[in-house]
């Protein structure tokens, strides 16, 4: 007697996976697209030298990654830790990231930064202020003097800062 392979059952952490790996994907490829989309005010992302590279090369790490977490999705194993773990968490902080980078035109990428990295620390149970300032402080002075004063890579400005 011939055994037919039989699929997986689909749990809703498969499902959960598989929606976030896709969503990613599709974040990263809307930023891929806003990069090589004409016209393009920072220049030629293929050139190492114009300032639309490296958005170019994390929109494409983004997406690749995205892609990954979607076919991960679909390993077999045990999912009762996601299932059973702090799952209204990772999505609402998958909601605040979105949210967030959704919103950096207005907002810039100072007041995003010093919300974004002491929210999502406040919403994995970090409780000392002493900390949660120096989150709010020290990341986005770092991002800020990596980019615009090292590489030379200026970030555009917010309509609020």
């Amino acid at each position: 007697m011939s055994q037919m392979k039989q699929w997986p059952a689909i749990h809703s952490a498969c499902v959960v996976e598989l929606l976030m790996g896709l969503g990613v994907m599709v974040i990263g490829a809307v930023f891929l697209f806003e990069v090589h989309s004409e016209p393009r005010p920072y220049g030629d992302p293929g050139d190492l030298g114009s300032a639309a590279f490296f958005p170019g090369l994390v929109a494409l790490a983004v997406t690749i990654l995205g892609g990954l977490m979607a076919l991960l999705s679909w390993r077999p194993g045990n999912r009762d830790s996601l299932l059973n773990g702090h799952l209204g968490r990772v999505l609402l902080g998958y909601a605040l990231m979105t949210l967030l980078a959704v919103s950096l035109p207005w907002l810039g990428i100072w007041l995003v930064a010093m919300t974004c990295v002491p929210l999502m620390a406040l919403l994995f149970g970090e409780r000392r202020w002493s900390v949660l300032l120096a989150l709010a402080l020290i990341p986005p002075f770092m991002v800020v003097q990596l980019f615009e004063g090292a590489m030379g890579i200026y970030f555009p400005r917010g309509i609020i800062l």
